[in-house]
């Protein structure tokens, strides 16, 4: 589309012997993308005098523009080395625009003189332009071609008397040395560069479509991304993915390998710069990014800085990575084939720049960068030394795949013949929830323990064996008493941090509560304060639990969701830490009488746990689960859950406080369901787990409430005396409102009210309104009746009300059918199923199928079981 003029030997020239291909506007190709956008902003760009539109080669600048001139008058000049000559630049920008004006117009008779930058010439060529009746747009493609002084100072004066008639527009690949910055003071001057000629991802599949090529979704980022975009890029990608066998392939190789890209940046790009500019970008390529002093020191250059701050300003080939330009790069599919060629020709040269790079980066603290490049230089020792000085704070913070990758290039022989970096991979294999893998490394440290060693090693030893009990339900009873080797003096900030989280951690198997708390939360301070984000994940999934087994059921709630948030923001998606953080969530929704929520937050917990199973976690999300369903309806499945769930835990030790819990909860539901041997066997668990207790009281009381005992009030006072240890907020919750539905049966309604309110005042401050579901339709009723009554707690009780509510239509939609309704709303009366058949006008068969279908979707095993469920439900 472009062809050079030289001495008017080319057919077609104009009688000014200027070449009609040089004045022509290019021809847009049928596969041209039309990008709105961008013609919008040129449209808004052409309502100033002067329009650059800068950026390196092959961003489509001649297309966009060839596009958008042919809207209206325009005259075009394909520049090239020629135009250096003054009378030959002239000849043709004449040429162009004598086509484009008038026939009584000046311009279509000017000629250059011999002098083509004579003032009066240049003034004549103002004057022509003012007598436009609508401003003429020039574009001048190739502006960067223009390099000798006569030549500029004519458009240098063109642009500075700016005539009314005439819109200017340059295209170029670098700044031309023009007073740009007094036009941009002025407003006169509008600026396009590379950042807004990029393609976006619609417009790459628009552009691919048009050549025949079809992409996915993931290819077609991978694609924009590796070519930020660069139309000359894509198009080349484009001609090779028609014929590539496999794109996936293809694609990962592209940056790197593909000829053509190759053959356009050595042709159209690289060729063109200075040979000390060249030997810089090949020199920075090895980074990603770079700083001025990094440049500097890579390349042995004192202007780097210069250098950098010149290539982004005239040829966007670097790119600023942050406001104040301490940090660029080179554009993505240079820098690859840069990097590439020069390690092809250089390996030696590559490998010793890598090493100086790591060096620097450990100098400044940037230890995973350090790294990285540490493993290009392929120097192991390198990497050793890092590692022995830097590993523990990474793995703290949360980088414990990069400490893993960098094991990997020390290599296992080095890993067994090295105790400090076996510990060091003993506790990134922690980090990963690789247990059995974490094991085996301490083993070995053990193994080849020195004789003497640093207190450094001795605490790190210390640590990780103390992690490792932790996580496998064995915590040494030392922890307790803080015995650090060195004591915490000699600690650093992450060290303490993790220690005190053992201690806290510890506490919590010796019941210890207050200890746990405090040591928990000093550690979160010391992890949150030095920004060790791996380490505040675990310290809040700890304190979760201990908030927990403490009954704040709210705080639980809020430490466990904020461990989420950051491990997702980490990307630690699938940290075994979560799956504990999803399983407090889920009992959260639980004691909220949410169980849809409960129970897609037990079903995350057990993708994760599928990484590091432990067995109380199992026991515990199987168990919530089950609770889950048992309150959505299904309470049969729900209470075989439980019960499965418990039985498969064995002998395995529960913390008290959880025992308790547990068994308020299944003993509850299975009383519910008429199913009193299941209750007993609960109740023979509870007290050999944890004794005498109020719990035990509470399971007592309500068994004798059931079975329609006697002595159900004296097993409610031992639970609500305070004589006997009380081990979770549920216990006084539910014995409360089994004391209102007491006297409500016995008819003091004042006694009644009391306790009910007694019971919301417990539950408002953890949001526990499970217990409120289960209290029974009696003392539902009475909370209803009473709503506005309860001063400060309305809003409480109301939310109550509403959840208890909620959940009575949700578990009694579709749960039976119209008939089965009628047969169930019959089961309370006395009379015998054939009575009801008669009633109903069916056959005695037809009710007895109906009723065993009501059993079975209810959850139950006899007719007294049924009509309880039915009005705990809502149904009658």
């Amino acid at each position: 589309m472009r062809q050079t003029a030289r001495d008017g030997e080319l057919p077609g020239c104009t009688p000014g012997c200027v070449p009609r291909t040089k004045i022509a506007i290019p021809r847009v190709p049928v596969s041209f993308v039309r990008r709105e956008p961008l013609r919008h902003l040129l449209d808004q760009a052409g309502e100033v005098p002067v329009i650059v539109v800068c950026a390196p080669a092959g961003y489509g600048k001649t297309l966009a523009l060839a596009d958008w001139v042919t809207a209206g008058p325009a005259a075009w000049v394909s520049l090239d080395r020629d135009d250096n000559d003054a009378s030959r630049f002239w000849s043709a920008v004449l040429s162009a625009m004598a086509e484009c004006v008038p026939d009584d117009n000046p311009l279509r008779d000017l000629a250059p003189p011999a002098v083509a930058d004579e003032p009066g010439f240049l003034a004549e060529i103002v004057d022509a332009l003012d007598a436009l009746d609508s401003p003429l747009r020039l574009v001048l493609d190739d502006v960067h071609e223009i390099v000798t002084p006569r030549t500029l100072r004519g458009l240098e004066t063109l642009i500075r008397y700016v005539p009314k008639g005439l819109r200017l527009v340059l295209s170029t690949r670098l700044d031309p040395p023009l007073p740009l910055a007094r036009l941009r003071a002025q407003g006169n001057l509008a600026e396009i560069r590379a950042n807004r000629l990029r393609f976006c991802r619609d417009d790459a599949a628009a552009m691919l479509r048009a050549v025949g090529v079809e992409l996915e979704d993931e290819q077609l980022r991978l694609l924009v991304d590796q070519t930020e975009g660069w139309a000359a890029g894509l198009r080349l990608a484009a001609l090779s993915l028609r014929d590539a066998a496999d794109r996936d392939e293809f694609l990962a190789d592209f940056a790197a390998d593909d000829r053509s890209v190759a053959d356009y940046l050595l042709g159209e790009v690289l060729t063109r710069l200075p040979r000390r500019t060249r030997q810089f970008l090949r020199v920075i390529s090895i980074c990603d990014e770079v700083s001025p002093p990094l440049a500097a020191t890579l390349s042995g250059l004192d202007d780097a800085g210069v250098l950098l701050d010149v290539l982004e300003r005239e040829s966007s080939l670097v790119t600023s990575v942050d406001v104040r330009g301490q940090r660029y790069r080179i554009h993505t599919l240079l820098r690859s084939y840069l990097r590439a060629d020069f390690d092809r020709q250089h390996p030696e040269r590559t490998a010793e720049l890598h090493r100086i790079a790591a060096t620097w980066f450990a100098s400044e603290q940037r230890v995973l960068e350090a790294l990285d490049h540490a493993g290009q230089a392929g120097d192991r020792a390198m990497v050793v030394a890092l590692l022995r000085r830097h590993a523990v704070m990474l793995l703290v913070t949360g980088e414990h795949h990069d400490v893993t990758q960098a094991l990997a290039l020390a290599g296992p022989d080095m890993i067994a013949e090295d105790p400090s970096l076996a510990l060091i991979s003993a506790f990134a294999h922690l980090a990963g929830g690789e247990l059995t893998a974490a094991e085996t490394d301490f083993a070995r440290s053990h193994a080849i323990w020195p004789s003497r060693c640093s207190t450094d090693m001795a605490l790190l030893r210390w640590l990780v064996g103390a992690h490792l009990a932790l996580v496998r339900g064995k915590p040494p009873a030392a922890l307790m008493t803080a015995e650090y080797p060195g004591g915490l003096p000699s600690m650093g900030a992450g060290l303490e941090a993790w220690a005190r989280m053992a201690v806290g951690w510890t506490s919590l198997y010796f019941a210890d509560l207050g200890t746990a708390r405090r040591e928990l939360r000093e550690a979160l301070r010391l992890a949150s304060g030095n920004g060790f984000d791996h380490l505040v994940v675990q310290c809040q999934t700890v304190l979760g639990v201990a908030c927990a087994l403490d009954g704040d059921y709210v705080a639980m709630a809020e430490a466990s969701a904020a461990a989420i948030s950051l491990a997702s923001g980490r990307g630690w998606c699938r940290s075994p830490w979560l799956a504990t953080d999803y399983l407090i969530l889920a009992f959260a929704r639980l004691l909220q009488l949410d169980p849809a929520a409960s129970r897609r937050y037990a079903a995350q917990a057990e993708r994760v746990n599928r990484v590091a199973s432990e067995p109380r976690l199992r026991f515990m999300i199987g168990f919530v689960e089950g609770v889950a369903r048992f309150d959505a309806g299904d309470r049969s499945t729900g209470l075989h859950r439980m019960r499965q769930a418990r039985r498969q835990l064995g002998n395995v030790v529960l913390l008290p406080e959880l025992a308790a819990t547990v068994a308020v909860l299944e003993h509850r539901c299975a009383l519910m369901l008429g199913q009193y041997a299941h209750a007993r066997e609960i109740f023979d668990w509870t007290r050999g787990r944890i004794g005498d207790t109020a719990e035990l009281s509470l399971l007592e009381a309500w068994w004798l409430v059931a079975t329609g005992r006697a002595g159900a009030s004296g097993a409610l006072c031992s639970a609500l005396d305070g004589a006997r240890p009380e081990l979770c907020p549920i216990t006084r919750v539910a014995a409360l409102l089994l004391e209102t539905a007491i006297a409500l049966r016995a008819g003091r309604r004042t006694q009644a009210r009391c306790a009910l309110q007694t019971a919301l005042a417990l539950a408002e401050p953890v949001r526990l309104i499970r217990p409120f579901g289960e209290a029974g339709p009696m003392v539902r009723r009475l909370l209803a009746d009473q709503q506005g009554g309860f001063g400060p707690l309305d809003d409480f009780a109301s939310r109550v009300c509403e959840a208890v509510t909620g959940l009575g239509v949700v578990c009694a939609r579709g749960v039976l059918t119209r008939r089965e309704q009628a047969v169930l709303t019959q089961l309370p009366s006395q009379c015998s199923l054939d009575e009801i058949a008669s009633d109903l006008t069916l056959s005695v068969n037809t009710v007895k199928t109906h009723v065993r279908s009501v059993y079975m979707k209810l959850g139950v095993s006899n007719r007294r079981a049924a009509v309880v469920a039915a009005r705990e439900l809502g149904l009658i």
